[in-house]
């Protein structure tokens, strides 16, 4: 079952969320930072082990309020973070005003057990765009699923922003 907008909140599943953000049925997820991702660097999946994540590189903002993209590979950090509960699934979902000016957000599942103080997920720009800090570009759907033990719980390399130090 989906959890609407007042319960992820009410569960503390998403954290740092405004009351503007919330959704029928998910958390509306505000831009913290963008970093361009290096198109000259390369990520590795490895069979087994660690995957290694290509650089970014900052992205100045003009007025100190407005990213200017052109068409690209970037990292969003949001200012909301979460604590997913092992009966739990979240999934970042692009809103629709941003699929309409050309741009798609991408993430991976959010497993029970991962938590994070700023969550972030990968934007693909296809025309240029300029998006403001503190705009909301996706949303936070959260599932109830089958309970993990706590052996079980994420707890992999991304957890608790890992991915950023």
């Amino acid at each position: 079952m989906q959890l609407t907008g007042a319960q992820i909140v009410e569960r503390n599943i998403v954290t740092g969320a405004v009351v503007a953000g919330l959704q029928q049925q998910g958390v509306d997820l505000r831009v913290k930072n963008i970093r361009r991702v290096n198109d000259k660097a390369s990520g590795y999946v490895p069979e087994a082990g660690k995957t290694l994540i290509p650089l970014t590189e900052e992205v100045s903002l003009y007025d100190d309020k407005t990213y200017v993209l052109k068409p690209g590979y970037y990292e969003i950090e949001f200012e909301e973070g979460c604590n997913i509960p092992i009966d739990t699934t979240l999934h970042i979902k692009t809103r629709s005003s941003l699929v309409r000016c050309g741009s798609q957000c991408y993430s991976g599942q959010f497993d029970g057990g991962f938590h994070t103080d700023n969550m972030g997920c990968f934007l693909h720009v296809i025309l240029p765009i300029s998006i403001d800090k503190g705009a909301r570009v996706a949303q936070a759907l959260v599932f109830e699923s089958y309970p993990v033990n706590e052996k079980q719980k994420y707890d992999g390399q991304w957890q608790g922003d890992k991915q950023r130090n």
